[in-house]
């Protein structure tokens, strides 16, 4: 299995040779995995580039990769040729001045192992910690916390600013898009745990101390730089809220219709002679179909089911998640009926349907239904 680290750099002669021989240490003593190491250098003016080139000469599996200058433009060019190029089986990227200690790496790779697709060290893990000072506790509140995991809505870990990470390559890392991204600052972080998310991909989090620096001066600090990627950071999390929300909103469209035939159906099987809580849960059961339907035609077309064995298995477990809403909506609109009177069977039917059916169903077709493989 082959592990491609891909250490970033940018005026780090100090300390890039100290990571090189760190990582042909981890490498020598888990011969098991197959170790390569990319640097990934901005044209340092400092000569960082250079050391690098001298130590290519002692270390075979050693390459320098120069970008232009950026985080988010740099990692993006280093996944695409760790994949390509190198042919990477697992991508490990990480900071070179130590901050994010690479004596987790065995660790990680169990766990990559073990069946997980993501793994993020992590300071928000029980037993993980940071040094900050206020002014970086309060940055990194404002940029993790309210900004990318709140108003973003990028939940799948709680630390989401980290570069150290490792990332299955087959089925994962492979299917990320990376010609539609464009973020050049640290926002790159946030963005790949989302990118990572649209895959399917399983994460976990595992405790980490983020450490004082090794060498060299810290990049982040209250500058130009410093606005331009937290301006940069509340825009691409706008753009990943308003895309995540996209499906609710086509879940809610389908659910309009849905809510038009069930309300045409209800009075239908009334006038028939049902009574309003079995005209209801009879109106309901006509929308199933065209629900399942919808739902695995546009809501969910990127988990869509496609074979017939499978469309007439999730069919029957849609059939049984939405007995559920049908029996709520049953009880519901029945119960209200017994206390109020037939004449306001709609209004029952409106209430049940928003404020009972409609997060009842999100939750079972999300998780259930069409879940992430």
């Amino acid at each position: 299995m082959k592990v491609v680290h891909l250490i970033t750099t940018y005026n780090e002669k100090e300390i890039v040779g100290r990571m090189i021989e760190t990582l042909a240490e981890i490498a020598k003593e888990n011969s098991q995995y197959d170790f390569y190491t990319l640097i990934v250098d901005s044209h340092s003016p400092d000569g960082t580039g250079e050391v690098v080139r001298k130590l290519m000469k002692k270390y075979k599996n050693l390459e320098l990769l120069e970008t232009p200058r950026g985080l988010g433009v740099s990692l993006i060019k280093a996944y695409q040729y760790a994949v390509k190029e190198l042919k990477a089986d697992i991508v490990i990227p990480n900071d070179v001045d130590f901050q994010w200690n690479p004596k987790y790496i065995p660790l990680m790779l169990k766990k990559i192992e073990e069946g997980y697709d993501v793994v993020v060290p992590s300071r928000h893990a029980k037993g993980g910690s940071d040094n900050f000072n206020c002014f970086r506790k309060l940055t990194h509140f404002i940029s993790n916390n309210l900004i990318n995991y709140y108003w973003g809505g990028i939940r799948e870990v709680k630390d989401l600013a980290g570069n150290f990470k490792a990332i299955r390559v087959k089925n994962v890392l492979e299917k990320v898009d990376f010609s539609r991204l464009n973020v050049k600052g640290f926002v790159i972080q946030s963005t790949m745990i989302y990118e990572l998310s649209k895959t399917g991909a399983k994460f976990i989090e595992i405790p980490a101390v983020y450490e004082d620096r090794k060498a060299g001066k810290a990049k982040v600090g209250f500058n130009a730089q410093f606005i331009k990627d937290i301006l940069e950071t509340l825009v691409q999390a706008t753009k990943i809220r308003l895309e995540r929300s996209q499906r609710f909103v086509k879940y809610a469209t389908i659910g309009f219709i849905s809510y038009g035939l069930t309300a045409t159906f209800l009075e239908i099987f009334y006038r028939l002679g049902l009574n309003p809580g079995w005209a209801a849960s009879a109106a309901s059961e006509i929308s199933i179909v065209f629900n399942f339907i919808m739902n695995n035609l546009w809501t969910f077309s990127d988990r869509k089911i496609d074979s017939a064995k499978k469309i007439v298995l999730k069919f029957l477990q849609f059939n049984l998640s939405s007995l559920g809403a049908v029996l709520l909506q049953g009880i519901v609109v029945g119960g209200l009926a017994k206390l109020f009177g037939d004449q306001w069977r709609q209004i029952y039917l409106f209430l049940a349907v928003g404020f009972v059916v409609v997060p009842y169903n999100y939750f079972m077709y999300s998780r259930v239904i069409w879940k992430k493989k």
